[in-house]
């Protein structure tokens, strides 16, 4: 799949209304820099879950320079969940539950 491409299964799973792309925007930015200070699987699957809503966004549409960047953002964000769930299902846990 090119960056530019939309995924189908994406588009789906987001026939709601979606929030204002700003503020899925300034969310991510909150989501990520958490992340930073507590890891945690849970977070990285809501970081995910935001790039794919911004992607599915309709303001996003005509911008495929930022479409392009948020694309290998998700894609990174993917790559951490495998290795966080691979680490979680080989016993190795780091954090506590989920507290944000």
């Amino acid at each position: 799949m090119t960056a530019n491409a939309t995924d189908s299964a994406t588009d789906a799973f987001f026939d709601e209304t979606l929030p204002e792309a700003g503020l899925i925007q300034t969310a991510l930015c909150y989501l990520m820099t958490r992340y930073t200070l507590r890891p945690c699987f849970g977070l990285v699957c809501t970081i995910v879950h935001h790039l794919q809503m911004l992607l599915a966004h309709p303001d996003m549409a005509g911008l495929p320079e930022r479409r392009k960047i948020y694309y290998g953002l998700l894609q990174d964000w993917k790559r951490i969940a495998e290795h966080a769930q691979a680490a979680c299902c080989k016993g190795v846990v780091h954090q506590q539950g989920a507290v944000h």
